[in-house]
């Protein structure tokens, strides 16, 4: 696969509530379903204590593939009295008790890592609290190619949805630790742009395109790609012309691997759709010039 991998940013949420057993004394954290590459997390826990300060959360770092430790020296979360509720973001951002504000950028340029969530309940200490985060976003994959004859070079990428649907923008979670996080669509966008440099596909070879969107089902969504200076669409449709759904928080993949071809005509390419790498069927789409 030709190398071009191009991510979106994507935030991290968990919560977490725990008995606590050790009064004045540092809660240990630890993280799972979540690679940590740099930046912090916060946690907030209205029931700890931080020592000399009033203050609910504090910022961790990773010192392990899933350890944490506080970000500064005497700014650790202490266990308190009461049962223990607690709420996490990576990277680290505003947590007001249990709502997190976060936003799906509508350009994507891949280098950050941005918004999710987790819950789990009914674990007591005095053991670390592990904080299973669980992605706050949709994420929609590109593979395409321009076929095994001929290459092709791609210049400009956007996703959209057709009649002003969600697909970027700003929203609220809000956490439980029963329940999964209930959203609120803030500021929507119905539309996310990856910028490109003219890259030249070789024959047989594909690039891939990650897009991620709000954290809920994306209907009605149609690829635009600027290919040999030509804007070309890919109506994610199925057979029957009706618009697919794309799950939301899932990971879904579409590959097209001659759909760059120069010779592509309107109705004579096929996709395929893998959804947390499950085939799911073959779909017709057409293009139109």
């Amino acid at each position: 696969m030709f190398g071009l991998l191009l991510f979106a940013a994507v935030s991290l949420i968990s919560c977490e509530k725990w008995v606590s057993t050790s009064k004045g004394k540092p809660i240990d954290f630890t993280t799972s379903n979540i690679t940590i590459y740099d930046g912090s997390i916060r946690i907030a826990c209205q029931q700890a204590t931080i020592s000399g300060s009033s203050q609910k959360w504090a910022d961790y770092v990773a010192t392990g593939q899933s350890s944490l430790q506080a970000k500064e020296s005497g700014t650790e979360l202490l266990w308190g009295n009461a049962l223990h509720y607690f709420f996490a973001v990576y990277p680290s951002g505003d947590i007001n008790d249990n709502v997190v504000s976060a936003n799906i950028p509508t350009t994507q340029t891949g280098d950050t890592l941005g918004p999710a969530a987790a819950a789990a309940e009914d674990i007591r200490g005095p053991q670390a609290v592990n904080l299973p985060f669980k992605p706050m976003y949709t994420t929609v994959e590109f593979v395409v190619g321009p076929g095994p004859d001929e290459a092709a070079t791609v210049s400009g990428f956007r996703l959209e949805s057709a009649g002003g649907g969600a697909l970027a923008g700003g929203f609220i979670a809000a956490l439980s630790a029963q329940a999964d996080p209930a959203y609120t669509i803030t500021s929507p966008s119905s539309q996310v742009t990856i910028p490109i440099s003219a890259t030249t596909i070789p024959a047989g070879q594909t690039i891939k395109l990650t897009v991620i969107g709000l954290p809920q089902d994306l209907l009605n969504l149609t690829a635009y790609f600027i290919v040999d200076g030509e804007e070309r669409p890919l109506p994610l449709v199925d057979k029957y012309d009706n618009p697919m759904v794309i799950p939301g928080c899932r990971t879904t993949t579409i590959t097209a691997t001659d759909f760059l071809a120069p010779e592509m005509v309107e109705g004579s390419a096929r996709f395929t759709v893998t959804i947390e790498g499950q085939d799911i069927d073959d779909y017709d789409f057409g293009i139109s010039n």
